[in-house]
């Protein structure tokens, strides 16, 4: 299992071009260390997350806790970011990880069992689910976005959108 995590680390998520406004629009972009105080600036700080990858692990959330998972072709991605083993915090890489082993169709018996090329595709797969589900995240993202334009805007509401998320009756 612990191979099998390591290689799961060493893969690159990506997202949906789809939702690359969207991304922008949640996720800091400049160095907001260094700050004239204009409008536009303060505007930056104020954002929900720091990267696009706190991003992605909060959209994957999301999609998770809504059981909510959609289709999703690499061919169809946005910008690469990094990769998920320089992502923090670790708990929260972890508990990912771990969710997606629990949601995957693997059966964990035979998760100890993998050859190395084996552990590859599976990690593979694994980061396919997440991907899976992060756009099913930032689907309702979205959704929430387009009926409350303003929602994400407020730092607070992050929490409380994924708080009150309930599986979707699919």
């Amino acid at each position: 299992m612990e191979k099998l995590r390591i290689k799961f680390l060493e893969k690159v998520a990506l997202y949906p071009k789809t939702y690359e406004e969207l991304v922008t629009r949640l996720t800091r972009v400049g160095d907001v260390s260094k700050s004239l105080g204009t409008n536009e600036e303060q505007f930056e700080r104020g954002k929900a997350f720091g990267s696009v990858y706190e991003c992605f692990m909060y959209a994957t959330m999301v999609g998770i806790k809504a059981r909510n998972s959609l289709p999703f072709e690499r061919g169809a991605a946005g910008k690469k970011f990094l990769p998920i083993k320089d992502w923090k915090p670790d708990a929260i890489v972890q508990y990912l990880f771990m969710s997606l082993l629990a949601l995957g169709d693997f059966p964990l018996s035979d998760l100890e069992a993998l050859g190395t090329d084996a552990e590859d595709k599976k990690a593979s797969e694994l980061v396919n689910l997440m991907e899976c589900y992060a756009k099913g995240g930032f689907e309702l993202m979205s959704d929430k976005r387009k009926a409350s334009p303003q929602f994400f805007e407020s730092p607070s509401n992050v929490v409380t959108f994924l708080k009150e998320m309930k599986p979707l009756n699919n």
